[in-house]
């Protein structure tokens, strides 16, 4: 029998789970007109999350939702290449239509360039010198806005992962454009790098600050995870008590992508119903796979970053600057300080109101299991 639950990739159709308040918001705001900033960690299901607003709002005729994943975007022609291809796909539906378009509406004139992959799909292209670089740019940029405006329709552009911009040296060039497109084009910016995106839009020195609205994705709660955990295990004839369930959340905090791969191997491990005994199998083979990545991330702390870590853990993140703490540890209030300061700019702990916390759950239950058998051996 095929396993009910999924991790790894984009999560869609039955495989989500819930996330219907934030589908809402986010079609409610697009479909105003609005701009909006979506962060969350990575494995958190964001990019789930923003393919499953680009189905529901595909579903709509008037309406053109381009999806753009930056992350592997290096350099400004990078850009220009992969956004381009990426309307030249979505905008119109064949290659006479898409040539026709682009050569009517750019400023320039393009030599537009088809190639075919090795799975038959045409990717587009344009040829450019590097006099032609920024002119391009500009045009490409403007290309949703044109065609709205031509069409009439509303063209909804979700940038995912748009902290590698940051690289490019675009910022004030995009932010200057975009402005205005008015509500004929909605931009959704999204991106896991929270240090990076709150430097982008929260400082005012930076162009897109006061440009969007900001929404945070939440982690999913304990009783949307026990409705859909139950009906997956009652499909396939086999049952897993809500107590077991709540072990399973407390150590991933909720994140779906740790709940998902949990309850993949709690699944396989279980003829009828499960066990106690099957789910901590089943962490500590989650455990073991997670091993090498989170032992990469370690080694890369300095002495203070790894002390630090296990000093915010033991404390559960709170109390840090207390007196009888610091003696504890042998920090300075100075030292903490600017150690926790690099620790945020590494994406490995966060803040929330006054304590602080790992940004990967299971990182932080990695390291409560080394402490402990480090203790153990003591």
């Amino acid at each position: 029998m095929k396993n009910p639950f999924y991790y790894g990739n984009e999560v869609r159709e039955d495989d989500f789970c819930n996330r219907k308040d934030e589908l809402k918001e986010l079609k409610q705001d697009v479909l105003n007109g609005l701009n909006v900033l979506v962060y969350a960690p990575r494995r958190f299901g964001k990019t789930s999350l923003l393919r499953k607003l680009q189905e529901n709002l595909k579903k709509s005729n008037d309406t053109i939702v381009i999806y753009f994943d930056m992350f592997s975007v290096s350099n400004i022609d990078e850009f220009i290449q992969k956004y381009f291809n990426i309307l030249a796909k979505n905008l119109e539906t064949t290659t006479d239509k898409i040539i026709n378009l682009f050569k009517n509406v750019l400023q320039f004139k393009p030599n537009i360039t088809m190639t075919i992959s090795s799975n038959n799909e045409i990717n587009y292209g344009l040829s450019l010198s590097k006099k032609e670089q920024l002119n391009s740019l500009e045009d490409v940029l403007n290309l949703p806005y044109i065609y709205a405006k031509k069409l009439n329709k509303r063209v909804i552009v979700i940038f995912d992962e748009f902290q590698e911009i940051e690289q490019l040296n675009i910022e004030k060039k995009l932010r200057s454009i975009m402005q205005t497109h008015s509500r004929k084009v909605s931009y959704l910016f999204s991106g896991s790098k929270k240090s990076i995106l709150t430097q982008m839009f929260y400082n005012k020195n930076r162009a897109f600050y006061k440009s969007v609205k900001h929404l945070k994705i939440n982690e999913i709660n304990l009783s949307d995870w026990e409705q859909f955990i139950e009906k997956k295990f009652a499909q396939t004839q086999k049952t897993i008590d809500k107590e077991l369930i709540k072990l399973c959340f407390d150590i991933t905090i909720g994140y779906p992508y740790y709940m998902q791969q949990l309850m993949y191997f709690i699944w396989e491990n279980t003829k009828q119903k499960s066990t106690k005994e099957i789910v901590k199998n089943s962490i500590k083979l989650m455990l073991e796979r997670e091993d090498d990545i989170y032992a990469i991330v370690w080694t890369n702390l300095t002495p203070n970053q790894k002390t630090a870590l296990k000093y915010i853990v033991n404390h559960n993140g709170e109390n840090l600057y207390a007196n009888d703490n610091l003696n504890e540890s042998n920090f300075s209030a100075s030292t903490i300080k600017s150690t926790i300061e690099a620790l945020i700019k590494k994406n490995i702990i966060d803040k929330r109101d006054s304590s602080y916390y790992l940004i990967d759950p299971f990182m932080k239950y990695w390291l409560e299991q080394m402490s402990a058998v480090s203790s153990s051996n003591n």
